[in-house]
Parts: structure tokens; sequence; C-alpha cells
């Protein structure tokens, strides 16, 4: 049976506006300028590299633009490398633009755009995409929405997207789109709890406690203490900027090869280039998954 609080959750992540920079009016404070000659420096080779073909530069200059992260905020400049990204079939562009066509930021808001966009990314498999359809679905409340949300979770899982493991987590929880398994979703926490996700370990436990009650075996669910916890990555905008310039440089995007290249090919396909970022405020409360901001991200896989 559907789990009348979890809904309204589901529904505002996936209809909200766009979580990660949506009052970057509010939040200049947590967005610098660059301050240093290193950094502009920086800048300037990524703007290069996003001309001369980077269809990852040119995503990450759009984010940088529409947040005033580095350089001045300037949603033309936002638009403009937005659209070459797209243009060059970058699927976390394409994804990002269809958040921003759904909520009117940098683009004038159309919801058929940012459907079809996101669609697009759907059918190529890109695991954002693929969790914000199924909560798109899950919010039509019926049954045959449910399993095709959860189905596509299965399919993000398989790319080790972790925000798909903490909605699995909820479906199997409650029987959404599949028989419920108190079992199931404990391998979900399971695995964010190896993960270092907050509040993964105690949600864990607690099922752990539940499942033994019933006479199972619980072996498989225990975190050895011997497995290494990850820690979450946290990143800085001029860190992500170096690391991407120093793996172009490897490229003919520099402007100066004279070799023949197609323009646009994206690095990001298999979806490293997500992030995601929890809001743990109510039980239950599912993930917001944001791909629109550079700094203080957290890997997603």
């Amino acid at each position: 049976m559907r789990i009348a609080k979890i809904l309204p959750l589901i529904i505002a992540s996936a209809l909200s506006a766009n979580l990660a920079y949506a009052n970057t009016d509010q939040d200049t404070d947590a967005l610098p300028l660059c301050e240093t000659a290193e950094c502009t420096s920086d800048f300037k080779k990524l703007r290069n590299f996003a001309i001369n073909g980077s269809s990852e530069a040119a995503s990450l200059l759009a984010i940088a633009y529409a947040n005033g992260e580095g350089v001045s905020q300037d949603d033309a400049y936002a638009r403009k490398f937005m659209l070459r990204a797209i243009k060059w079939k970058d699927p976390f562009a394409i994804h990002q633009a269809s958040r921003w066509y759904r909520t009117g930021h940098i683009f004038d808001k159309d919801v058929a755009r940012a459907d079809e966009l996101l669609n697009r990314v759907v059918d190529r498999g890109f695991p954002p995409a693929l969790v914000d359809r199924a909560k798109q679905l899950f919010a039509e409340n019926n049954k045959n929405s449910d399993k095709l949300a959860f189905d596509l979770l299965i399919k993000a899982k398989e790319s080790t997207y972790l925000p798909a493991y903490e909605l699995l987590a909820v479906f199997y929880e409650h029987g959404i789109g599949t028989e419920a398994s108190l079992y199931q979703s404990a391998k979900m926490h399971k695995t964010l709890a190896i993960r270092g996700h907050e509040g993964a370990q105690e949600k864990l436990d607690k099922l752990v406690a539940i499942i033994e009650q019933q006479n199972i075996n619980i072996d498989g669910l225990k975190v050895s203490q011997d497995i290494e916890r990850l820690d979450p990555v946290l990143l800085d905008v001029h860190s992500e900027i170096k690391d991407l310039i120093a793996k172009l440089k490897t490229t003919d995007y520099d402007g100066r090869s004279t070799v023949s290249r197609i323009q646009g090919q994206a690095c990001s396909d298999a979806g490293n280039g997500c992030y995601i970022q929890f809001n743990r405020n109510s039980p239950g409360m599912i993930p917001n998954v944001v791909t629109g901001t550079i700094k203080g991200r957290f890997r997603g896989q």
C-alpha cells in the first residue's frame, strides 16, 4: 500500500525548482569569483576547451556562468555554452538543461522541451535521468507507473548510482512497484552504509533488527568490520576544473591540433559526472538529485 507521507516528498523532489541553484541571488557567498591569477587562468583554459569542442568543458562552463562560480554570473553565456553541450549530445548537459527548462531557470520555462530532453537521456540510460523519470512516474500515483518507476531505478542501480539505491530502499520497504521486502531494502542501505552515506547505517540496523525477529538469516546484511567504508569526497570548483583541464590536455580540444575530430564527444556517457545532495530533515525523505552545481558536490558513485 502506498504510504501517504512518501508521496508529497517524491512529488516535491521531482517537480521542485532547481534545488542546486534556484536561489543563486541568496547564496552568492558560497559562490565566489576567482581571487587568484591561477584560477582566472584555469577558467580561460576551460573556455578554450569549450570553444574547441569539449562538451564536458562547455557544460561545466555553463553551470559556472549560471551560478556565478569563478566567473561573473551571466545567463546569456550560461545558455550559450549549455546549448553547445546539448548540440554535442553531452548527457550531463541535456539532463541539466531539462531541469532549467522545467523550472524557467536560465531558459524560458518550457515543460514540453524539458520532457523531450529528459526522454533523450532516459533513452540513453543516463542514471540521473532514469531517477528523475522514476520520480515523475511515482507522482502519477498508479500501479502501472509504480512498476515502470521501479524498473527504471533497477536500471540506474546497475551503474552504481547511489540515489537509485536510496529510492529503491523506499520502494522495497513499502512495496512500491514490487513486492515489499525488508531484506532487499536492507541490502540497499548496506551498500549506502559502505559508501558512507549519512543515516544509512542507522536505518540498516533498524531493518536488520526487524528481519532477525522474523527468523531470517541476516549474515548477508552485516557490514564486515574489514570492509573499508568510503567517505564522500567534497569537491571545490577549482579542483574540479583543474581535473578536467588535466584530462583535456591529452586531447585535441585545445584548438592547436590540426587533426580532424568530432566536436562534442562526451566523456561522461557512463554517468560519472553526476552528483548527489541529501536532505534528511524528515524520516523517509527521498534524496534530491542535483547535477547543477560545481562547488560542494558529492560524487554519486
